[in-house]
């Protein structure tokens, strides 16, 4: 059996507050007299001495509604504190009020497969942000076919189908353990049919490449619109966190995008360039999406960041 004990929260630790986060007993702090931790900060200082960086968040903030503004300057405040103390609240007002409700929702929160695998209890209560959209935005969803690439265990493809029920969902995952963890989950709840895992990655073209998690494995890379050239039926939603290679999975999707213009879940918090330009990006293929910025889950205030395109 997994434990299921997630705490998250302040407290003094030798006489300094610490932010902590604790998921199966081992414990990340933030010391508020120590750096940030943020693990892709090289990439993005690279980016900002590259860039006209005043320019570059005028661009990104423009159309933006004020929560995603905020997280936007939170993260750049943050971003002083890489290397310096920590003197500011590292969460948003936003967060703050999101993290409060949370707590209540942890509380309730069972895990439905807890013999198989730990689901993350933070995707089924921020949805990947999706609960901010307008009722009739998120309402055409159900029914439509469910992208999910970088499904790892299969949580978000489990949060996507008690969401929309109705909806077909193809999970692409190139690892070999996480595709069979996910079977072994379909075995105990078959969902009505409804999640099908696909043992490939998404990228830009088609290839074999080695990856390097928890180890050296061969997989299969796809681009998405190979894999769906001959679906007739529309396509409502696709999510990607995919490490860093999110752009790559944009340039392999194009005929997708332009087919469907689904609902787009882009982690944009691995590289600079996905951050700052991952919307222009989108909004170069002229298809009218809005965009916001929010949140898959709340354990690094700079991580885990998603642009929504809908």
């Amino acid at each position: 059996m997994l434990n299921k004990k997630f705490e998250i929260g302040f407290k003094k630790v030798e006489n300094k507050t610490k932010f902590f986060i604790k998921v199966f007993n081992k414990e990340f702090r933030y010391n508020l007299g120590q750096p940030v931790i943020f693990n892709w900060k090289e990439d993005f200082f690279e980016y900002f001495q590259k860039n006209n960086m005043e320019l570059k968040i005028s661009n990104l903030k423009n159309g933006l509604d004020n929560i995603s503004c905020e997280y936007i300057d939170k993260f750049m405040e943050l971003t002083n504190y890489w290397d310096n103390t920590l003197k500011r609240e590292i969460w948003t007002k936003y967060d703050l009020q999101l993290l409060r409700e949370f707590y209540t929702f942890e509380k309730g929160f069972n895990q439905p497969f807890e013999d198989i695998t730990y689901f993350n209890p933070f995707f089924f209560f921020y949805k990947y942000g999706l609960s901010d959209l307008s009722q009739n935005i998120y309402n055409t969803i159900n029914g439509k076919i469910i992208i999910d690439i970088g499904g790892y265990n299969g949580d978000t493809a489990y949060m996507f189908h008690k969401n929309f029920p109705d909806s077909h969902i193809k999970i692409y995952e190139p690892l070999s353990n996480n595709i069979n963890t996910i079977k072994q989950i379909l075995k105990k709840d078959f969902c009505n049919g409804k999640i099908t895992p696909i043992q490939k990655g998404i990228g830009e073209r088609c290839e074999i490449t080695e990856i390097t998690f928890n180890g050296h494995e061969k997989a299969e890379i796809t681009t998405l619109d190979k894999e769906l050239c001959t679906i007739e039926s529309p396509v409502g939603l696709i999510k990607m966190d995919v490490e860093g290679y999110e752009s790559m999975v944009i340039n392999g999707a194009i005929n997708t995008i332009q087919r469907h213009k689904p609902i787009l879940l882009i982690a944009i918090y691995h590289k600079a360039e996905d951050f700052f330009d991952m919307k222009s990006k989108i909004e170069s293929l002229n298809l009218g999406y809005k965009f916001m910025i929010r949140r898959s889950e709340a354990v690094l205030p700079q991580a885990d960041l998603v642009l929504i395109a809908y």
